[in-house]
């Protein structure tokens, strides 16, 4: 902070590295101070950020490493939604689920990359750290990641009904789920996100971000982001039951003992009650194969969302009542007056009272690799081949091919075009034939000959075209006359009801065959 040295007047009767909470105002999140009555001396607080006496030094390297990680994983995820945007669907596989997905995992990496590039200030003062009210980049950050929690959390469970209605009913999703699950989904992530954000807040609880507060939390997020992680658990749990049944069914199972059609061929019916265990095995296996992604997705984000509840709970809970007893937090005192400057030596006893750095930063990285995780699971191949495609069709240079005989036709004033042009020009009014140069004979033979080297028209009225045709040895199809047994006194107009003229004759054998070959 400003002020650090050991003879500060703003300690008061605090003994070093503590200041006395009388000499501050009410600015900034005063709830978030670290401070504890000491008999004789008032409120002694710990200087802000409290983070730097309660960890080790190298805590800062590992929190930039998360933020780090955060801002790799946004580019992974910007990556993939423009790909779902731009090539073709055949190349992504795109989906609604995933689009809500990547949306949700962008709002969370962005709570850890607008600190990792702005860098806020932590601290109000000596001993009150900064809230969304004191800090435009503590609003944000906290905002984003609350939006973005919740919104994973939502979604993972969308995606997990999704798959346990296609594995254990048989019931593809469709227009009327994709309506009930955009409006449900965004709706419930929007009305916690306003709770939270103007209930409880956010502040700088550790690190650069902005994290939830302590006071109201348990009701407004935490509470409902395990209740959602929870139900999503347990349909993913569903999910995996009904297919290990299947599986051992399916083995218990013979292939003669399925039923049986007249022709001999297995009779399957819409009912997933009236199948057999192999068939329903293998309607399980063929969705699981094709879900495969959504699966890992949905259970990676479950332990991510599960483990940094269930942390952050235990760490408002030890956070609230870390005054409550003085006897158990002496010694971690005692060594932070006897070590004001080397108070890293005190960090021991401080991860034994509160939550310890390993969890800690086993937290950080855990949220920062919900992007990468996404990123990794649905990534395909084909995106990068489409964008190859994309870009060289794009930048790539077009060039038309023209044969070389056309340079010695270019001479003159571009005359192919004005010779096409002349005849029109003669027409108008106050224009004469003696403006326009007659085009000789041989001059509109060449004309003709490279318009057709060009098009690649072949000229089938020229005299040189007209040839006799001759037949081939070995083919079938040409005209035949009429044998002896057809004639036209055999042929009854009445018997076809067709009616009889002249202009009529009888097709002749295999007239249709010549006329296929021609047509070929």
């Amino acid at each position: 902070m400003a002020n650090t040295t050991l003879s500060s007047p703003l300690r008061g009767r605090c003994p070093a590295p503590f200041y006395d909470a009388a000499n501050f105002g009410f600015g900034g999140f005063v709830e978030g101070r670290f401070c504890a009555p000491i008999p004789n001396m008032g409120d002694c607080c710990l200087p802000c950020p409290s983070t730097d006496y309660l960890y080790p030094e190298d805590f800062n390297k590992w929190y930039r490493a998360a933020e780090a990680l955060n801002l790799a994983g946004l580019v992974c995820m910007v990556f993939l939604l423009l790909s779902f945007i731009c090539l073709p669907a055949e190349q992504t596989r795109r989906h609604y689920l995933s689009y809500c997905l990547i949306v949700a995992a962008m709002f969370l990496a962005l709570g850890f990359v607008i600190p990792f590039g702005a860098r806020p200030e932590q601290c109000y003062d000596e001993i009150t750290p900064n809230d969304m009210y004191s800090s435009l980049t503590c609003a944000f950050s906290g905002a984003f990641i609350i939006a973005g929690g919740m919104s994973i959390a939502v979604w993972i469970f969308i995606r997990a009904l999704s798959m346990h209605l296609q594995i254990c009913w048989d019931v593809m999703p469709g227009m009327r789920f994709f309506y009930w699950a955009q409006g449900l989904g965004w709706t419930v992530a929007a009305v916690f996100f306003t709770a939270t954000i103007t209930v409880t807040g956010v502040s700088f609880r550790f690190g650069d971000v902005c994290h939830v507060n302590a006071a109201h939390s348990l009701s407004d997020f935490w509470g409902p982001l395990l209740a959602i992680a929870g139900a999503a658990t347990l349909v993913q749990l569903a999910t995996f039951a009904y297919c290990i049944k299947v599986y051992l069914q399916s083995m218990w199972t013979d292939d003669k003992t399925e039923t049986q059609s007249s022709m001999g061929l297995p009779s399957y019916t819409n009912s997933v009650k009236t199948r057999s265990p192999r068939a329903i095995y293998r309607r399980v296996r063929k969705v699981v194969y094709l879900q495969w992604r959504g699966i890992t997705i949905v259970v990676f984000i479950l332990v991510d969302v599960v483990f940094f509840s269930i942390v952050f709970i235990w760490l408002n809970s030890i956070t609230t009542h870390a005054t409550d007893d003085l006897q158990l937090a002496m010694p971690f005192l005692v060594c932070l007056i006897s070590n004001p400057v080397d108070h890293e030596v005190c960090s021991p006893l401080a991860e034994a009272l509160f939550v310890n750095k390993s969890t800690v930063i086993a937290i950080l990285i855990m949220l920062s690799l919900a992007g990468l995780q996404v990123f990794i699971l649905l990534v395909r191949g084909s995106m990068f081949t489409g964008w190859w495609d994309l870009v060289r069709c794009k930048l790539g240079s077009k060039r038309e091919f023209v044969s070389l005989d056309a340079h010695k036709y270019a001479v003159g004033e571009h005359q192919f075009e004005l010779a096409q042009v002349q005849p029109t020009i003669a027409t108008y009014p106050g224009t004469h034939s003696a403006d326009v140069s007659p085009i000789s004979p041989k001059e509109k033979g060449d004309i003709e000959r490279f318009r057709r080297s060009v098009t690649g028209t072949p000229d089938y009225f020229s005299k040189e075209a007209t040839r006799k045709y001759t037949t081939p040895n070995l083919s079938f199809s040409s005209p035949r006359a009429p044998s002896q047994a057809v004639t036209r006194a055999e042929w009854d107009p009445r018997a076809t009801h067709a009616r009889g003229g002249l202009g009529f004759h009888p097709p002749l054998p295999h007239e249709e065959d010549y006329q296929a070959d021609n047509t070929i």
